[in-house]
């Protein structure tokens, strides 16, 4: 059995390395979105594929007030479309193909990938790059290409699946709450 101590260790000296200045630049990028009415995507595989579904999912209801809501969709949540497209095209295919219909110019892609590699993430990001979008990008393991083509990118330091996905989700809450106080601060007020 692993020393449950040790192991909440490891993982609190992770979070509290991870750089301010890298969240504070990813959560610009969220309010510039709301702030042009502007639709944010969440793409993930795996259990990133769940974060980004409980992050769309937090970022709307977590946030509703007297206010415009964050107009916030998961691509990973209709499994039709990703089925079809993974059947019918390819698997890297998943994520940009959705993108070809819904995805309007300045809109922003939340991309969660661990090692920051994954194939259909980064053609999805390419996309994006290439229709004038904005990327704002979850990884671990230094980072891989994804944090290289993304605007802003928290880069969790560690180069555990389970720290980085665990330190990713901790910064979904950390953005719900931080956009909520920044709604009722007057932020949602003006538009």
């Amino acid at each position: 059995m692993l020393d449950i101590p040790g192991y909440f260790a490891v993982l609190a000296d992770i979070v509290t390395r991870i750089p301010e200045a890298q969240v504070a630049a990813a959560t610009a990028l969220l309010q510039a979105a709301y702030q042009a009415d502007q639709t944010i995507y969440v793409i993930g595989n795996g259990q990133s594929a769940t974060t980004a579904s409980a992050f769309a999912l937090d970022l709307t209801k977590g946030t509703s007030g007297p206010y415009r809501r964050f107009r916030v969709m998961s691509l990973c949540d209709n499994n039709a479309a990703l089925t079809a497209w993974a059947n019918d095209v390819d698997y890297e295919s998943v994520f940009s193909e959705q993108l070809r219909a819904l995805f309007r110019p300045g809109d922003l892609l939340v991309a969660i990938s661990a090692s920051g590699n994954s194939p259909n993430v980064l053609r999805a990001a390419e996309d994006v790059r290439g229709a004038g979008g904005k990327i704002l990008a979850m990884t671990g393991f230094g980072g891989g290409r994804l944090s290289e083509i993304a605007d802003a990118a928290i880069v969790i330091p560690s180069d555990d699946y389970g720290h980085v996905e665990t330190a990713h989700i901790g910064i979904t809450h950390y953005w719900v709450d931080t956009l909520r106080a920044w709604l009722r601060e007057g932020a949602g007020a003006a538009v």
